[in-house]
């Protein structure tokens, strides 16, 4: 489909790569745990995981960092619109519609995990065990399920990040409250528009003193729609230079982990970057990388391939349906190829073809059949509270603070006194 106000595909691409690598991660935490813990006892390919996981190339699968491109995305991409059209109503719409347009697959998703788990379909215990994955033992752990998915879907999992019954779902609290914190402060400084990167300043310093680097990315991705319209016409190979160097910093702030730099990796080189809290590090990361691709087109071109905005336009489904894959079908065929041939690193290959080969087409359903679902449904939610603000008379649609009663009355003008009749000379 066209896109309208500018091509965005590469931002599709950039959001459709993201997700995908979250995936990854959670896969490597599933089937390869020493990569992440660093445990010797844990490798299955000795040790090869943890060299990997202490090298600059470990941000592939930092799936914090990818949360973290996520969150800038969503500040570049929801106010962007806004910036490029100075259209109120936009900012208003979104304000109104992003709870249903999260809630809906959100509330699916909770659904599928709810059935999978009390249908005994989840069988990461059994697998895990094999695997020696700590984490992946751990999840859907849940002594009441019914009680749980109730609370999960009316406040846990929006408001409170309950991620219960699905290990991403603790990022839907940032997403909810940062997109809203978005359109609240496009709405607020509408009328105000001199001051606005003034107040993104305070913005950026009240989440930095809070120590909330995860808003403070979404701050930071409003900012670059300041930064692709400065870029408009200073496009060249300086600034394509500087947008590579961007990238490479950015990818080596993304190989921190959450925790602190382990000794004797690559990453402990930065601790002095990590103001005592690594995340920083990652949305700095993120914040660089997204702003590589804005300032230059050939960057933008290369993430713009129909493969890349294919995973763009499954991005939001695959994210929060692949950890329910991998806890029911991939464990399972995990089990079944494991124990009838004994190779582990034969039979995790195997199920990773596997597990790609059912994520995608699921994610596709699952993002034209509810995805866009919730997108329709919250349109036509905001319709319907929209229609009476029409009947709205004119004079209460100014922009001025006063109301009709309150307004003083328009000034009566001063006959203008006569003036003395000037006599013509003879």
């Amino acid at each position: 489909m066209p896109q309208k106000h500018g091509n965005v595909a590469y931002l599709d691409g950039i959001r459709g790569i993201a997700a995908f690598l979250v995936f990854m991660n959670h896969f490597c935490l599933a089937f390869y745990p020493a990569y992440f813990f660093l445990k010797p006892e844990m490798s299955h390919l000795n040790g090869a995981e943890i060299d990997y996981q202490k090298s600059l190339l470990s941000f592939i699968t930092n799936g914090g960092f990818q949360v973290a491109i996520f969150f800038v995305l969503s500040g570049f991409v929801l106010s962007r619109k806004y910036f490029l059209t100075d259209n109120i109503e936009i900012a208003v719409s979104g304000l109104h519609r992003r709870f249903i347009r999260l809630w809906v697959p959100i509330a699916v998703t909770l659904i599928i995990s709810y059935i999978l788990l009390t249908g005994h379909f989840i069988s990461n215990d059994a697998s895990s065990r094999i695997t020696l994955s700590e984490w992946f033992f751990k999840q859907w752990r849940i002594s009441e399920p019914e009680s749980r998915l109730w609370s999960s879907l009316t406040y846990g999992t929006m408001f409170a990040g309950d991620a219960s019954f699905d290990t991403c779902l603790w990022t839907m609290s940032y997403e909810f409250y940062g997109s809203l914190f978005v359109f609240s402060f496009l709405i607020f400084t509408h009328f105000t528009k001199r001051y606005r990167l003034l107040m993104m300043f305070f913005a950026m310093y009240y989440f930095y003193m809070s120590k909330s680097p995860f808003y403070m990315g979404f701050v930071l991705g409003m900012s670059l729609c300041y930064t692709e319209q400065w870029l408009k016409k200073r496009q060249g190979i300086l600034t394509t230079l500087i947008a590579v160097g961007l990238l490479v910093f950015g990818l080596m702030m993304g190989s921190v982990p959450f925790c602190a730099p382990f000794p004797d990796s690559a990453q402990e080189n930065f601790k002095d970057l990590r103001w005592d809290y690594t995340p920083w590090a990652l949305i700095i990361g993120a914040y660089s990388l997204v702003l590589a691709y804005v300032m230059s087109p050939l960057l933008q071109k290369i993430v713009s391939f129909k493969p890349f905005r294919f995973l763009g336009y499954v991005s939001f489904s695959l994210y929060l349906i692949h950890p329910l894959i991998l806890g029911s079908f991939s464990s399972s065929m995990f089990l079944s190829f494991y124990n009838s041939s004994k190779d582990y690193n034969g039979s995790v290959l195997k199920v990773f073809i596997a597990t790609v080969a059912l994520l995608l087409p699921i994610s596709w359903v699952l993002a034209r059949y509810v995805d866009q679902s919730g997108i329709k449904l919250a349109k036509k939610v905001y319709e319907i509270f929209r229609k009476p603000l029409d009947k709205i008379p004119d004079y209460l649609r100014n922009d001025d603070t006063e109301t009709a009663t309150e307004q003083p009355a328009p000034a009566v003008a001063a006959t203008p006194a006569p003036q003395p009749v000037a006599k013509k000379k003879k």
